[in-house]
């Protein structure tokens, strides 16, 4: 299969790249080729593209720049997958499209399913879900929501925990947001899977487990940190707050917990607990010099 890919300088494109690659024909589409802010890039990188699906994990994601700037958030997020969409639906093409938990309030108390009323509290996800919408408009296109994505292609929060345990320095971490995140590792193995199924609409993709805060998962982390050696004792991990960091000027959701039993159903088994995925990468990490 001639499988497209936005994005694959990114941390979710390279993984489906270099995963996808052990069986498919891999089409990168990193930014230099096809920006999804540049209507013309992105028209040129799709007016000579040949495949049979393309995925499109592309995305501003930082929540203070959609912030600060709306209409760019909405090019990029919305506009642009609509485009490809658009594009894809007139060749036969299914498109893989990938977004976000944070399309929902964070009001819930209970895991979100797929039918769960979105209601994005920032630009951010109201331009996912804008871009979810603008997807599902054509039949047969699937839309795969991740939450908190880690993996050792980019660093995220894991790899700033890991540093900074590593280094001796004071560690803090919110603890009054919760979720359940996603290892770049399962999400290609998932999606490898998937490209096989005749399965659309909107598919919750993250790990099983309990809701995790980052304060949760920073304490995990530096413990599994210490069961290898790489650390001598268990540092502590301050709690902070989403309202106490200045940085926070977008608004967050507080519990964004995803149902996974779709995914469970199209597997043929339950995605792993985010504590073994989390671990075999702290273990992988410690390989590092």
């Amino acid at each position: 299969m001639r499988v497209a890919i936005t994005g694959t300088t990114g941390r979710v494109g390279a993984a489906l790249a270099a995963r996808l690659a052990e069986n498919h024909h891999i089409i990168p589409l990193p930014r230099a080729i096809c920006d999804l802010a540049d209507p013309s890039s992105l028209k040129n990188a799709l007016d000579s593209l040949d495949c049979d699906v393309l995925l499109n994990p592309a995305a501003i994601t930082g929540l203070e720049a959609c912030e600060d700037d709306p209409r760019l958030a909405m090019r990029v997020n919305s506009a642009a997958p609509g485009k490809i969409a658009l594009w894809a639906a007139a060749r036969g093409v299914r498109v893989i499209h990938f977004s976000t938990d944070y399309v929902f309030s964070g009001e819930h108390t209970i895991a979100c399913t797929e039918r769960t009323p979105p209601a994005p509290v920032n630009a951010y996800g109201r331009s996912k879900l804008a871009g979810e919408h603008a997807v599902l408009a054509h039949p047969g296109n699937l839309v795969i929501r991740i939450s908190w994505v880690f993996g050792p292609e980019k660093p995220s929060f894991v790899d700033q925990v890991i540093a900074a345990a590593r280094a001796g320095q004071p560690l803090a971490a919110v603890a009054d947001k919760l979720s359940l995140p996603t290892s770049t590792a399962d999400l290609a193995a998932w999606t490898g899977a998937l490209l096989e199924k005749d399965c659309s609409g909107v598919l919750h993709a993250c790990h099983s487990g309990p809701p995790v805060s980052w304060h949760g998962m920073a304490g995990f982390v530096v413990r599994e940190m210490a069961k290898l050696g790489i650390l001598d004792a268990v540092p502590a991990v301050a709690h902070q707050t989403m309202d106490s960091l200045p940085s926070f000027r977008a608004r967050r959701p507080r519990f964004t917990a995803m149902d996974t039993s779709r995914l469970t159903s199209l597997l043929g088994h339950p995605p792993r607990p985010w504590t073994d995925a989390l671990a075999a990468h702290v273990a992988a990490a410690a390989r590092k010099p």
